[in-house]
């Protein structure tokens, strides 16, 4: 990779695990320039539009990663229950490797700037729109109707994002575990009705 595109990838990737940690506000634009060795020119040669500019740009790339993640668990379970299983083990292991600091990629800097910011918001939103649709698409699969997938990937979405919240304040995996275990039962319900 040529040396520029990795200041770029390095300040995206620092903003990223500093909003993931401390939240837009809380992270300064020297702060995320320290943290991913770039220097200050290339914070402004990339990102023109600065802060702003940078958090849509993490939103946006954190909203592919983990829709390409979700993508591969997809791939990879046999049906919804056990997807289900899955993404709450991928929640428990990013939790796990931060020791409970660092929330979804993309929650933390949304809930501060969904108001403020369309740019922001729309990546947001783009993001939600491609997760709902993977899970929504592995519920089809397991033989649930449209209407009634896409109902439960929101819910889906929903509960885990708020389990993420509660599972960060208590510094434990049991919210995640209890998500898991209670929306695979209404997989199952679902499915049986």
């Amino acid at each position: 990779m040529p040396r520029a595109a990795k200041h770029k990838q390095a300040l995206i990737h620092a903003a990223v695990g500093l909003f993931r940690r401390r939240g837009y506000g809380a992270s300064g634009l020297n702060d995320i320039l320290t943290a991913s060795g770039a220097p200050k020119g290339s914070l402004y040669h990339y990102f023109p539009e600065g802060k702003e500019q940078l958090a849509e740009t993490t939103v946006k790339a954190g909203g592919i990663l983990v829709g390409q993640t979700l993508e591969g668990l997809a791939a990879s379970t046999k049906d919804g229950p056990a997807y289900l299983r899955g993404f709450a083990k991928l929640l428990i292991g990013w939790l796990d490797e931060s020791n409970y600091e660092e929330g979804c990629p993309i929650s933390t800097v949304l809930l501060e700037m969904a108001g403020e910011s369309d740019r922001i918001r729309e990546q947001g939103h783009a993001a939600y729109d491609r997760w709902r649709q993977v899970t929504g698409d592995k519920f089809v699969a397991d033989g649930l109707s449209r209407r009634d997938a896409t109902a439960l990937a929101t819910h889906t979405l929903a509960a885990f994002e708020g389990a993420l919240m509660i599972a960060r304040v208590e510094k434990k995996d049991a919210a995640i575990k209890t998500a898991a275990s209670l929306l695979s039962a209404q997989v199952k319900a679902m499915k049986a009705a």
